[in-house]
């Protein structure tokens, strides 16, 4: 079942499950820094925050556990004058769920009047052509790449 969360703690529990999930990923095929559960969960772990900048839905299991998530942060962008839909971050473990999850959060974001939308493909992971492929047959067009180092 695919739920927006927007209570602290479901939030918490949420984000705990799919790490728990996603321990591997996150340290071999991920971005170059790795994700840090606690910081996120700090960060975003408030109501209203999660009422009006940062929304969330998750597909819960049959046992109220997070199998899929995706987030978005409401992206205040004074260098274009938008406020832009922007992916914060969409993992899944449920290949039945992953892609209604995007559909769910764009129907939201149109609703919410968003003008734009921004995804992101982590370049380590296995299967980053595929995913940018998809962003292309979904409408997006490819914009910038990022590039880091370690100092």
């Amino acid at each position: 079942m695919i739920k927006r969360i927007t209570s602290p703690v479901e939030f918490k529990e949420a984000v705990e499950d799919i790490f728990a999930l996603f321990d591997f990923e996150n340290e071999n095929q991920g971005h170059f820094l790795k994700h840090n559960e606690k910081y996120i969960i700090n960060a975003f772990a408030h109501k209203h925050i999660l009422a009006w900048d940062f929304f969330v839905w998750a597909n819960l299991t049959e046992g109220g556990k997070c199998d899929a998530m995706i987030a978005f942060v409401n992206q205040k962008n004074e260098k274009f004058g938008e406020e832009i839909f922007a992916e914060y971050i969409w993992l899944s473990k449920n290949p039945l769920v992953g892609q209604r999850l995007l559909g769910v959060a764009l129907k939201f974001a149109k609703e919410k009047e968003f003008k734009y939308a921004t995804m992101n493909c982590a370049s380590l992971h296995p299967d980053a052509d595929k995913v940018a492929r998809f962003y292309k047959k979904m409408g997006f067009v490819k914009d910038c790449e990022t590039y880091i180092t370690e100092l």
